[in-house]
């Protein structure tokens, strides 16, 4: 069986499965991954355990262009743990983001 956790419910060949259900190993493999949890948890010996999954680090908004506004670079520093004061503009979070070695400078 499957140890990741479905976040919504998808029926493959006719079966519905959903966020508490067991999904075995042959049909995890058909669903894509829009459908799991982004941190898999596990059952251990000692309850249960969340994985960071590889892959999962939020990607950098692009520097020009749509998708590159101050809100997109706020909302990636945050998830990245780098506090960037409110009054900030985006030049500055970007810059920040550069400091903490989370995007490379630009030339």
């Amino acid at each position: 069986m499957s140890a990741r956790r479905l976040k919504t419910f998808v029926h493959v060949d006719g079966v519905a499965y959903g966020p508490g259900d067991q999904v075995p190993d042959k049909v995890a493999k058909r669903i894509g991954d829009h459908a799991w949890e982004t941190e898999p948890a596990f059952e251990g010996e000692h309850g249960t355990e969340t994985v960071q999954v590889p892959g999962d680090e939020p990607v950098a908004p692009p520097r020009s262009g749509r998708g590159s506004g101050i809100e997109a670079w706020r909302e990636f520093a945050e998830k990245n743990d780098l506090e960037v004061p409110a009054e900030a503009s985006r030049d500055d979070i970007v810059a920040a983001c550069e400091a903490a070695e989370l995007i490379e400078r630009e030339e």
